[in-house]
């Protein structure tokens, strides 16, 4: 995606495909995807359904006093889950979620994996927020409820993200989902991760403590975009690549060398791998999407697996 200086997007133009992401995710968000989108989150706990007469097997923790004094037979109450879901998510939309060499940027993958869960949310009637960021917060749509709503919000995920532009600082997207989530929420961070604080050379990681931070009030999912290019580079002779987050910072890889592929490809596994470890330990649960797939595939797989999880785990 262009950045917003030179881009002949109009925000007509952003709005219109606002409106058709929204309707190809609400198409895309049906059965499966949405029954274990419902099962992988935790609700806002349990409320009073009715009460009915003991049987023989039933917690007795659960039994109705007043219901069995009233009747002199006793009687359990029957709880459901109150959703009361609320869903926060934080884009990351800066300069390195332009980067595409699928014809799909980064941001492009991450717009569609929001809405996707997004149209979920609607479905199972939660509430839902943004907060976009680079640098700095970028924008933010507080949490509502609805069809109308989720529309302002995959709206303002498309328009920030194609103008992807500044720094990775995660710090201020966590900074900005503290603030927003005043009570327990599910969070999703959608980002590449490419923010030179979260791995420093010496001390500690400021991202990763505010990660974990936030993982011990909410409920934090960590969607990690990449491309295949990240991962390993064909045989194309000399290229010049460009830091976009670094204006000026030009390198050039001998791709026609063997072994200079090769340790580009265990830079990045061996990057992969250290980022996965960190967010794990900050508490976060990640899932990877890839630009050269649909986000569909990998949140439907990820949904089911964690919607096992509970079930076995009890939850």
């Amino acid at each position: 995606m262009p950045g917003a200086e030179d881009s002949p997007v109009s925000t007509g133009d952003l709005a219109r495909a606002a409106r058709l992401l929204l309707l190809r995710s609400r198409c895309e968000a049906t059965g499966l995807f949405a029954g274990n989108y419902t099962s992988a989150f935790r609700g806002g706990g349990l409320e009073f359904d009715e009460s009915r007469p003991y049987v023989p097997g039933d917690d007795i923790r659960s039994i109705d006093w007043n219901a069995t004094a009233r009747s002199a037979e006793p009687f359990v109450k029957l709880f459901r889950e109150d959703r009361n879901q609320t869903l926060l998510f934080a884009l990351d939309v800066s300069g390195s979620m332009d980067f595409g060499s699928t014809g799909s940027p980064k941001a492009a993958t991450a717009a569609h994996a929001l809405a996707l869960m997004a149209a979920a949310a609607v479905r199972a009637g939660d509430r839902i927020g943004l907060v976009a960021f680079d640098g700095s917060v970028r924008a933010s749509v507080p949490i509502g409820r609805g069809a109308a709503h989720s529309l302002r919000v995959i709206r303002t995920a498309v328009e920030t993200a194609a103008a992807s532009r500044g720094t990775t600082r995660l710090s201020a997207g966590l900074r900005a989902l503290h603030a927003a989530a005043r009570r327990r929420a599910a969070v999703v961070l959608i980002s590449d991760f490419r923010d030179p604080e979260l791995f420093p050379p010496t001390g500690s990681s400021a991202p990763a403590a505010a990660l974990a931070e936030l993982a011990r009030r909410h409920d934090v999912v960590a969607a990690a975009v990449v491309d295949p290019r990240e991962a390993a580079i064909p045989d194309a002779g000399p290229i010049r690549v460009a830091d976009p987050e670094r204006p000026g910072a030009v390198f050039v890889l001998a791709t026609g060398s063997r072994r200079a592929r090769e340790r580009y490809r265990a830079a990045g596994a061996a990057w992969r791998r250290r980022l996965e470890d960190e967010l794990r330990r900050s508490g976060a649960d990640p899932v990877w999407l890839r630009t050269d797939r649909s986000p569909l595939l990998a949140l439907g797989s990820f949904f089911r697996e964690r919607a096992a999880r509970r079930r076995r785990e009890g939850v």
